[in-house]
């Protein structure tokens, strides 16, 4: 719940700014009618500023007038605030903020206030002057806030930007207050606690699960003085010769703990007996401290507030208005790209947080993309819209937000091409070619200019690989043909290499698909023809070694899912059919020239 609260701080803060500046002008007023009042006006006054008499009442009645038709414009705008994306509730407080709504608020009632006070207890002559001001102010601060508010609504373009922008500070604001409190919550944990990457022992056999406490809370910490107790009684009690027992740590602070979730894992090379095992159940499950029952998470604050958003896309699309649909998608790429970057740009965020609240956002890109298979119109918008955003990924430098934006793609293609009627069938070549301008787009004031290059490429290859999932090989070579022909002007560029390399891959896969009598082959020597990697011995040699040093965004290393009826993993069979694939390669060159 301080989570929550929390999230208000800053338009808390203008506002008693706001409240402060108002309180102390109206204070400044109540003196000077007092005095005014009892010591008599000035001369000047009555020789150049002497009200009428009534004046007073009158003034205090246009500025109740004018309180009225502000707060009745204020209340026609609060009725657009139920269309996406003003619904959000931040938006709602960015846009009043941004229109001064609070300014005119606070002080047309100061001064109403003080006009109430001159007219039935205080009047004087410099008390009509004093009251004239605060109307003259409520005037102006009313203008100023209805110029603003018609201009926001008249400009969808500047409304969009001020709804991102208040969503993507508070947002970040949030994850970064959260990260920052979680963080200390694990102090003292990292040195006692034991990784599974460092237990390399096979002959610690015995694990114990330690599940949460309760279920449905969310952790505010871990004792470390606790774990420190449990692993002393631990080692007290553990009389094995293999690898030191170990607690490993399966929750963080700020999780909402889940029905039979793990806790802790006690990792021990001999079995506890149950009395051992139950007091270190009892005193693990005693170290973790939880936020009150009315807690939320800062993930399920940021679901609460793009829900709607959310929302909005999906009754767009199905209403078939796709233009308000495009807006509210576009927003919340934009959104999501915000505040996955403001995590890589704040220092003081724990490590690998701002990838962690980046892929749970990224989670309702995913959600909304379920409706990709509507219509072809619908398809070509999201298609579009994952477009815009991963040429603006490519701007930010993050190579995991551009495999996270090119992946898009990959899912658009997949439903296309597994559930996609007749009516979706042009739409593959569209994301071909959006595909292949990512991977030639050049962007010289960029700090990486070729930012897309590398990762485009393998995208390419994905696409490929996913058509023969489909069983699509027609489909399969038009991807084939259009990842050959990329960067032909440049024969002896790296960006060449990773062509010639993602062919190898593709056309050893054929090969493993063909051996294996695997349904998704289906013979096609055109298509085979195609994979053939092009270039001179040298270029074919240098494009395997591109692929055995680690490739970006595509995994072909896993590609390979074949198991024993045991479980294990076989040793994998795709390297060698890879060989294959590059002797053929090797074989349809000569020497240090052209392939033929």
């Amino acid at each position: 719940m301080r989570e929550k609260r929390g999230g208000a701080d800053a338009p808390g803060g203008a506002w008693w700014r706001e409240v402060t500046v108002v309180a102390c002008a109206l204070l400044l007023s109540l003196v000077l009618l007092v005095v005014f009042h009892s010591a008599g006006d000035p001369a000047w006054i009555h020789r150049y500023l002497s009200p009428s008499p009534g004046s007073d009442v009158a003034l205090w009645q246009v500025q109740t007038t004018l309180l009225s038709v502000g707060f009745a414009g204020l209340t026609i705008a609060a009725q657009l605030f139920a269309e996406a994306p003003l619904a959000i509730g931040t938006s709602r407080k960015r846009v009043l903020a941004y229109i001064g709504a609070s300014w005119f608020v606070t002080a047309g009632l100061a001064g109403n206030a003080v006009m109430a006070l001159e007219s039935i207890w205080l009047p004087s002559a410099t008390g009509v002057v004093i009251a004239f001001a605060w109307l003259a102010a409520a005037a102006v601060l009313l203008m100023v806030s209805t110029s603003r508010l018609t201009h926001l609504f008249g400009h969808p373009s500047r409304l969009d930007e001020v709804v991102r922008s208040s969503l993507i500070e508070s947002l970040s604001d949030r994850f970064d207050r959260v990260a920052r409190r979680y963080s200390d919550a694990r102090n003292g944990l990292e040195e006692l606690l034991t990784s599974d990457s460092s237990r390399t022992s096979t002959r610690s056999v015995s694990t114990l699960y330690v599940p949460v406490p309760q279920a449905g809370r969310v952790i505010r910490a871990i004792d470390p003085e606790g774990v420190r107790q449990a692993i002393a009684s631990l080692s007290s009690s553990e009389t094995g010769q293999g690898e030191p027992p170990g607690i490993v740590l399966d929750i963080r602070p700020g999780d909402r703990t889940r029905l039979g979730a793990t806790a802790f894992r006690i990792v021990t090379s001999t079995r506890l007996d149950d009395a051992a095992a139950a007091r270190l159940v009892e005193l693990l499950q005693s170290t973790i401290e939880l936020e009150p029952p009315a807690a939320v998470t800062a993930y399920e604050e940021t679901e609460h507030e793009i829900a709607t958003l959310m929302d909005a896309i999906g009754t767009s699309l199905r209403s078939g208005a796709l233009a308000t649909a495009e807006r509210a998608l576009e927003l919340l790429g934009q959104i999501v790209q915000g505040v996955w970057m403001a995590g890589l740009d704040r220092s003081n965020v724990a490590e690998g947080t701002s990838l962690t609240r980046g892929s749970g956002l990224l989670q309702s890109i995913v959600e909304v993309e379920h409706d990709v298979l509507l219509s072809p119109q619908v398809a070509d918008v999201f298609i579009a819209a994952t477009t815009t955003r991963t040429l603006e990924a490519a701007t930010t430098g993050s190579g995991e937000y551009i495999d996270e934006c090119l992946r898009s793609f990959m899912r658009q293609w997949s439903d296309i091409l597994n559930r996609g009627g007749p009516e979706f069938d042009a739409l593959p070549v569209r994301i071909i070619a959006c595909v292949k301008n990512l991977t030639l787009y050049t962007d010289p004031s960029a700090s990486e200019p070729h930012a897309l290059r590398s990762r485009g490429t393998w995208a390419m290859v994905e696409l490929v690989k996913l058509a023969l999932d489909a069983q699509r090989p027609d489909i399969a070579k038009l991807a084939a043909e259009a990842l050959r022909r990329l960067f032909e002007l440049e024969p002896d560029g790296a960006a060449r290499s990773e062509v010639r390399a993602g062919l190898l891959v593709l056309s050893g896969w054929l090969k493993y698909l063909a051996d294996a009598d695997d349904q998704r082959y289906t013979p096609d020597p055109d298509l085979e023809a195609t994979l053939v990697s092009d270039g001179t011995w040298d270029d074919i040699l240098g494009a395997r070694e591109v692929m055995e040093a680690g490739t970006p965004f595509s995994r072909w290393d896993r590609w390979e899912t074949r198991s024993a009826p045991a479980g294990r993993v076989q040793s994998s069979a795709l390297p060698g059919f890879i060989d294959r694939a590059q002797e053929a390669a090797l074989a349809a060159a000569t020497g240090d020239g052209q392939a033929e």
